[in-house]
């Protein structure tokens, strides 16, 4: 095993608004003041109906000093990048007005989104390195839901895909919040046109069932102008409290413009259970579980033109919040591939938005295997090149690795939040590239 280790440092100041869950901030995300509950400045309540208008803007730096991306000795040396976000929504909700039938409907669109300046250099050769990017718009939200009782919810519309801790199915928007010693500022997310219809909750276990069909606008899947389409499922128990469990499934067929195809079933289980001990000291546990399987023509090499599918991926959370400080601790094992050319891929990549770390993942495997990319495409050194090595580059996703990231918090005044811990990774399997597999 390869094993890496990171300090990690960090400040954190109160942002403009709190992430809505349910329309209440939960009291671990609640930095300062006395509000309880987010609302946008531009929110009216017609009767007992409510009519939102929220807006967000975000700014970053970022930059990273010079390392070596391969044996040759090549250095990567970005400028200093500058990204952004600018977010325009807008929502109604009829709450309790026609109770008990319920109509949501909400819009939200990046109106810009991405690096505007700085980053990665032309003079360096690498597909997707780290700070590669580029600005973009992106239409997030614009869907319609109509709720009758525990009977029947109907969904359409385009939206965002979140499931768990983030692994697989990650909306880009679940950032830092105070007590979570977050080390990132997620962007994009996975966007889908999709139509759902669900039932519940039922029983005293609160037990809600969704069934669903996704044509795929985005995801870090998704290169170039790919098509995917999924169905989709899930069960859960005590929706909407603050001890669940449940299951999500998706079923994929994703096609390249040239005709490769990719046929996959993902599953995955989450649980969350929070509480108290003694009555003061707040614990959460998070615990997700991937397994991806099937069969893909994209990435072909000269051996193999279809490889079967097999990936697997490992996520737990543990917190504790004593008031003004507390300690989180992630852990994750993805797995790993050590060869190309056996006729299976198992390189789990989780999304590029479930984060561990600023450095390791972010820019170092980021690039890394940016770099192998090209390389391995070089004929003089290879022979016969694989199709596909576009889609070899990791752009940050957490892969075969096991790692655990323990961090400390602590809140010195009210609007403070300081926090910091070492990552500690290894790789599972050797580390592979594209084109040392190939000697």
């Amino acid at each position: 095993m390869t094993r890496g280790t990171a300090l990690l440092l960090a400040a954190a100041l109160p942002a403009t608004a709190l992430a809505e869950v349910d329309g209440v901030a939960a009291e671990a995300e609640v930095l300062a003041g006395d509000s309880r509950e987010y609302k946008p400045l531009l929110t009216f309540r017609p009767g007992a109906m409510r009519v939102a208008a929220p807006l967000s803007a975000k700014m970053r730096s970022e930059g990273v000093r010079a390392f070596t991306t391969d044996a040759a000795g090549t250095e990567y040396a970005p400028d200093a990048a500058f990204d952004t976000q600018l977010r325009v929504g807008a929502l109604f909700d009829t709450e309790q007005t026609l109770s008990p039938i319920f109509f949501h409907a909400e819009y939200e669109h990046d109106l810009l989104t991405g690096q505007v300046t700085g980053g990665a250099t032309d003079d360096f050769g690498a597909v997707d390195p780290a700070l590669g990017g580029d600005t973009d718009t992106q239409l997030r939200k614009a869907y319609g839901r109509l709720t009758v009782g525990p009977f029947v919810t109907l969904s359409g519309g385009f939206q965002t895909s979140h499931w768990g801790l983030g692994l697989l199915a990650n909306d880009g928007d679940h950032g830092w919040t105070p007590g979570s010693a977050y080390f990132g500022d997620p962007r994009g997310g996975d966007r889908v046109l999709r139509s759902t219809i669900s039932t519940g909750p039922w029983t005293r276990g609160r037990v809600v069932l969704t069934f669903g069909y996704d044509v795929v606008q985005g995801d870090d899947v998704i290169l170039g102008d790919d098509e995917a389409t999924q169905f989709i499922a899930a069960a859960v128990v005590n929706h909407g409290k603050p001890r669940t469990i449940g299951m999500y499934a998706a079923f994929r067929d994703q096609e390249a413009p040239d005709g490769q195809k990719t046929e996959v079933a993902a599953i995955d289980l989450y649980g969350k259970w929070t509480g108290r001990i003694r009555g003061k000291v707040k614990y959460t546990t998070e615990l997700e579980w991937a397994v991806v399987t099937g069969t893909t023509e994209l990435a072909p090499t000269p051996e193999e033109s279809e490889h079967d599918v097999l990936q697997m991926a490992v996520a737990a959370r543990l917190g504790f919040d004593f008031g003004g400080l507390g300690t989180v601790l992630d852990f994750v094992y993805a797995s790993g591939d050590r060869n190309f050319d056996d006729g299976a891929q198992n390189n789990f990549k989780a999304d590029p938005n479930y984060e561990m770390g600023l450095l390791l993942y972010r820019y170092v495997l980021a690039t890394t295997s940016a770099r192998s990319a090209v390389t391995a495409a070089d004929p003089d050194l290879v022979g016969v090149p694989s199709e596909d090595l576009d889609r070899y580059p990791f752009r940050g996703s957490v892969t075969n690795t096991v790692a655990f990231f323990p961090r400390a918090w602590w809140r010195p005044v009210a609007g403070l939040e300081v926090y910091g811990g070492p990552l500690v990774a290894f790789t599972n399997v050797s580390y592979a590239d594209p084109r040392e597999s190939r000697f």
